[in-house]
C-alpha cells in the first residue's frame, strides 16, 4: 500500500481479474434478480405467504450448508473450478424452474432451490478466495473495491430489471436471463488461468491423505479453525460481525416495514431506505478503494458505528433522516468490507483462505434467520422503538471489540508500525 494515488481500476490492467470482475459484475445482477423472481414464482403457484416462508427458510439452510462444505473442502480444488461447477450448478437449477415455474412438481421445486442455495454457498467463499491468485498484493483493495461496487449496484439495478420483465412478460423470461447471466460467468471463468500458490496443500504430492472424505473434511474444517484462533484480530471480527448482525442488523430489517407503514409514508419509505442504503454503498466502494493507512481496523471499525445511525434512525428520526442515515450507513459498512476482505486476503495463507472466508460467512451472517425470529419476540414484548434503541446501544458496544485484541488495529497479525513511522496518507 504504497501508492499515494491508489487507482481503483488499477487491477482490470490484469487480464485475468478483468475477466474475473466482468463475468461476476453481469452474473451478480442475476443474482440480485433471484429472490424477486423466486418469491413471485412461490406466489404464481398460490402457495401464500407460507409457502413463501417455507422456501425462503429451505434456500437460507441450502445456503449455509453449501458454506459449510466450502468450509470443509473448499481449498481442494482450484477456486475458479468450484465456482465453474457452482454455476453450472445454478444454471441448470434455475433453467429447469424457468421450464415450467407454475406447473414444476412441488417436491422437484424444492430440490431445485436446495442444489441452488448449496451451490451458492459453494460459490461465494471461493470467489472471495480467488483475487490473490490473479492480483499482487497491492491490488487487492482495488480489486475488492471493484467486486463491492459491481455488487451493490447490481442491488440496484437486478430487482429494477426484474420487477420490470415480471411486470411485462411474467417470471419464465426473468429467469431465462438470470440463467444467461451465469453463462456470462462460465463464459468468463473458463479463460482464467488461476496462478499456483506454493503452499496450497501441505501434503505431499502423490500422498493420499488418510481417513474418508469425511473425515479429510473435519480435518480442513478444524485447520481452518485454527488458523482463526492464531489471528486473534481474526476471531475477534467475526465475533464482533456476528453480534451485530443478529441483534442488530436483522431487528433493523424486520423493523424497517413496520416502521415505515406506520410512520413513514408506506411502502415507497421502507424502498426508498433500501434504496438509500444501495447509493451510500456504491459511494462506499469507490472510497473504500483509495484509503490508505496503516490502521485499516481502526478505520474499518469506525465505519461500523454508522449502523448506530441507521438503526435509531427508525425509532427516532422524520423519512428525511433515515434516508441519509442508511446512506450513510451504506459507505461504511461497505468501507469495513472492503479493508476486513483486502486484510484477510493479505494475511491467511492461500492454502487455508477458501475456509477462512467461509467461516466468516457463517460466522457474519448465518445467524441471521435466529436474528430475526428473535426480533420478532421482543418487538412484541418491549415495542419496535425499543427495540430498535437497544439494537443500536448494541453496535457502540461491539463495534470496536476487534481493536482490543492483538492485530486489531492493523487488521494483521505482522508487527504494528512504529508510531515515529510516517504514516501513510489516507484519501
Amino acid at each position: 500500500m504504497t501508492d499515494p494515488k491508489p487507482s481503483m481500476f488499477l487491477p482490470l490492467k490484469h487480464r485475468d481479474f478483468a475477466f474475473l470482475w466482468t463475468g461476476q459484475s453481469l452474473s451478480s445482477i442475476g443474482n440480485a434478480m433471484f429472490p424477486i423472481i423466486l418469491a413471485m414464482v412461490v406466489l404464481d403457484r398460490d402457495a401464500g405467504a407460507t409457502g413463501l416462508g417455507v422456501v425462503l427458510a429451505v434456500q437460507g439452510i441450502a445456503l449455509a450448508v453449501g458454506t459449510v462444505l466450502a468450509a470443509s473442502i473448499g481449498d481442494r480444488w482450484r477456486r475458479t473450478r468450484v465456482m465453474i461447477g457452482a454455476d453450472v450448478v445454478r444454471a441448470v437449477g434455475v433453467a429447469a424452474i424457468a421450464i415450467a415455474p407454475v406447473h414444476l412438481n412441488t417436491a422437484v421445486f424444492l430440490v431445485l432451490v436446495i442444489a441452488i442455495g448449496i451451490a451458492e454457498g459453494l460459490f461465494l467463499p471461493a470467489y472471495s478466495a480467488v483475487p490473490p491468485r490473479l492480483l499482487p498484493e497491492e491490488a487487492l483493495q482495488g480489486g475488492n473495491a471493484l467486486s463491492a461496487l459491481s455488487q451493490y449496484v447490481s442491488m440496484v439495478a437486478g430487482p429494477t430489471l426484474a420487477g420490470l420483465v415480471i411486470a411485462g412478460v411474467g417470471p419464465g423470461p426473468a429467469l431465462w436471463i438470470d440463467v444467461g447471466t451465469f453463462a456470462a460467468s462460465l463464459a468468463t471463468l473458463v479463460f482464467i488461468k488461476e496462478t499456483d500458490v506454493a503452499d496450497a496443500r501441505d501434503e505431499v504430492p502423490g500422498e493420499e491423505e488418510p481417513g474418508g472424505i469425511v473425515r479429510r473434511g473435519l480435518r480442513d474444517f478444524n485447520e481452518g479453525i485454527r488458523e482463526i484462533r492464531t489471528r486473534p484480530w481474526v476471531g475477534a471480527s467475526i465475533g464482533m460481525a456476528t453480534v451485530v448482525m443478529t441483534f442488530c442488523v436483522a431487528p433493523a430489517f424486520l423493523a424497517a416495514p413496520i416502521v415505515a407503514e406506520k410512520s413513514l409514508g408506506g411502502s415507497a419509505a421502507y424502498g426508498g431506505a433500501f434504496a438509500a442504503l444501495g447509493v451510500g454503498s456504491i459511494i462506499g466502494s469507490i472510497v473504500g478503494g483509495k484509503i490508505r493507512t496503516s490502521r485499516p481496523g481502526t478505520v474499518a471499525c469506525c465505519g461500523l458505528f454508522t449502523i448506530f445511525g441507521s438503526v435509531g434512525s427508525l425509532a427516532v428520526l422524520p423519512l428525511v433522516g433515515v434516508l441519509i442515515c442508511w446512506a450513510i450507513a451504506g459507505v461504511g459498512v461497505t468501507v469495513f468490507s472492503i479493508l476486513w476482505m483486502t486484510a484477510l486476503q493479505q494475511d491467511v495463507p492461500d492454502r487455508v483462505l477458501g475456509r477462512v472466508m467461509a467461516l466468516d460467512w457463517l460466522g457474519s451472517q448465518g445467524l441471521m434467520p435466529l436474528g430475526y425470529a428473535a426480533a420478532g419476540v421482543v418487538a412484541a414484548s418491549i415495542g419496535t422503538r425499543d427495540m430498535l434503541i437497544v439494537s443500536a446501544f448494541i453496535v457502540l458496544v461491539a463495534a470496536p471489540l476487534p481493536l482490543l485484541v492483538r492485530g486489531g488495529p492493523t487488521f494483521s497479525s505482522r508487527p504494528a508500525p512504529v508510531d515515529n513511522e510516517p504514516a501513510e496518507t489516507p484519501v
